[in-house]
């Protein structure tokens, strides 16, 4: 009988992380020469997000929604996150060689800077990266603005002084935390102007809203919202005191990411991918970076059957994640824009989108 061969632990590790992205990688060859890569998370409500996502899609980026981020953008100082209650990925370390995610995003909330106005940048920004699945989505060109680019929809209606729902959804989990601002579209619009105005959250829980899950008769399974608890973080981000939200879904803890540094670029991307539990349905039990809310969720990029349009197939979980918040009382009434940002615990990268919202009287809806 013929032995097995043996390899080196760095081999190994090399070995199972392509195996892990292999198919995405196939993928990705076939769409590159369309202008299309990997994206990680995108709003799903309100519906007059101009990306024009859905809770019915959910995480899944089928025409590009989840493509407009910032890419390679770190924190200029040093991490204000550290409480273990707040933090997503190596949660028990705070400083030290194996503190791998010291300079990302999240470590100090809404500090990273951004490529364009606060909307998000097509591909990640001016410069594409094929191995960290930034392209620009189609009919956009690498880092293209999408408040410039996309139209504008017809806006929701806010009221002043009243409660909205919100939502969005992950393809690729980076863990992290996220937070809703409003912007005036009579004044110049950039991320100063989003930061002025970063919106509360209301009440103390959130909720899963699962998106179009196919069965195997081709129906959709329909389900009703799932409850959890909502982990705000007000200490360390910027603004100072400014509201923002824990991503609920934890990755899974396969590895230690920080073994993947000093690989070469491209190993490094399938190494920390590995590490996260890439296209595991779920975390094994035990191995997540924080405990689920709920049974079984938790993971980096699930792949889900879903009853949507397929035009590449693409993972992503099949559930919003939803929120409330609070429409200032005292907010003058007018046109604004609604941003989304997802400051990323894994990986060097911001997402962003926009909405179109008018914010009313409590007396007048026209």
């Amino acid at each position: 009988q013929a032995s097995l061969p043996k390899f080196s632990p760095k081999r190994q590790t090399r070995m199972l992380a392509w195996m892990c992205v292999f198919p995405f990688a196939v993928a990705l060859t076939l769409v590159l020469e369309f202008g299309i890569s990997n994206g990680h998370g995108h709003m799903t409500l309100p519906k007059s997000n101009r990306i024009n996502a859905t809770p019915e899609i959910a995480g899944f980026c089928e025409h590009g929604e989840c493509l407009f981020f910032s890419h390679n953008v770190s924190i200029p100082g040093e991490p204000t996150v550290n409480d273990e209650r707040f933090r997503t990925m190596n949660v028990k370390v705070q400083s030290g060689p194996k503190d791998w995610s010291r300079k990302y995003p999240w470590r100090a909330p809404g500090t990273a800077p951004v490529f364009g106005s606060g909307c998000g940048s097509a591909g990640g920004g001016p410069v594409a990266d094929h191995m960290a699945y930034a392209k620009p989505p189609p009919g956009t060109q690498q880092g293209d603005d999408p408040l410039y680019t996309l139209p504008e929809r017809e806006p929701v209606i806010w009221q002043k002084g009243s409660v909205q729902e919100v939502a969005w959804a992950i393809s690729a989990n980076h863990g992290g935390g996220y937070s809703y601002r409003l912007c005036p579209k009579n004044g110049k619009v950039d991320e100063e102007c989003f930061q002025r105005t970063v919106l509360h959250f209301s009440g103390d829980k959130q909720w899963l809203q699962y998106g179009n899950l196919s069965q195997t008769d081709g129906s959709v399974l329909h389900l009703h919202r799932f409850e959890l608890p909502l982990v705000r973080v007000t200490e360390g981000t910027h603004p100072p005191g400014a509201e923002w939200a824990r991503n609920p879904i934890p990755n899974c803890l396969i590895c230690d990411q920080s073994e993947c540094a000093g690989l070469p670029p491209q190993e490094s991307i399938l190494c920390s991918q590995r590490c996260a539990g890439c296209y595991l349905q779920t975390c094994p039990p035990g191995m997540t970076h924080f405990p689920e809310p709920l049974p079984g969720l938790s993971g980096h990029t699930p792949k889900p059957n879903m009853k949507i349009e397929k035009v590449i197939h693409w993972v992503g979980f099949p559930f919003s994640i939803v929120d409330k918040v609070k429409v200032p009382d005292d907010i003058p009434g007018g046109e604004y824009l609604l941003s989304w940002r997802w400051d990323s615990e894994m990986g060097p990268q911001v997402w962003q989108n926009c909405a179109d919202v008018k914010i009313t009287d409590n007396t007048n809806l026209v």
